[in-house]
C-alpha cells in the first residue's frame, strides 16, 4: 500500500478529530513530500487559498471545489511533483461536509506544511 493510499484511508479519522493521526499521519506526509521535491511555495499556493476560509458555509464548500481543478492544473505544471499532496487534500475534500470537519482539514494541512519544512522542505 502506497503512502498516498495510506493516508487517504486515515483521513475519517482525521476529520473526525482524532489529533493524535492527524500529527503522526501529517509528519509522515510531510516528510514523503520533501523527499519528492516538493516545495514549500507549492504546497503554499494551495494552503494560502485555504487559510483565507474562516467559517463553514456552502460558499466555503463552493471554494474548496472550485480548489479541486486548480491543484489538479499545478500537477500538470510542476511535472507530477504535487501529485500525492493533490490526491490526499482532492479525497479529503469530498468529506467535508460540516463544521468540524473542515476546521480539522485545515489543521491537518497547516500540520502537512510544517512537518514539510521540519523535515528540510525549502
Amino acid at each position: 500500500m502506497s503512502i498516498v493510499d495510506e493516508i487517504k484511508r486515515d483521513l475519517d479519522a482525521i476529520l473526525g478529530g482524532d489529533s493524535k493521526k492527524l500529527v503522526e499521519t501529517a509528519d509522515k506526509f510531510g516528510k514523503h513530500l520533501k523527499n519528492k521535491g516538493l516545495s514549500t511555495s507549492q504546497i503554499r499556493a494551495i494552503f494560502t487559498r485555504v487559510q483565507r476560509l474562516r467559517r463553514f458555509d456552502e460558499n466555503t464548500l463552493n471554494e474548496l471545489n472550485l480548489l479541486r481543478p486548480k491543484m489538479a492544473y499545478a500537477v500538470g505544471r510542476h511535472k507530477g511533483k504535487v501529485k500525492d499532496l493533490q490526491d490526499v487534500l482532492d479525497e479529503a475534500i469530498q468529506k467535508i461536509d460540516n463544521e468540524t470537519k473542515f476546521k480539522n482539514f485545515k489543521e491537518f494541512f497547516e500540520a502537512i506544511l510544517a512537518y514539510h519544512r521540519y523535515h528540510g522542505g525549502d
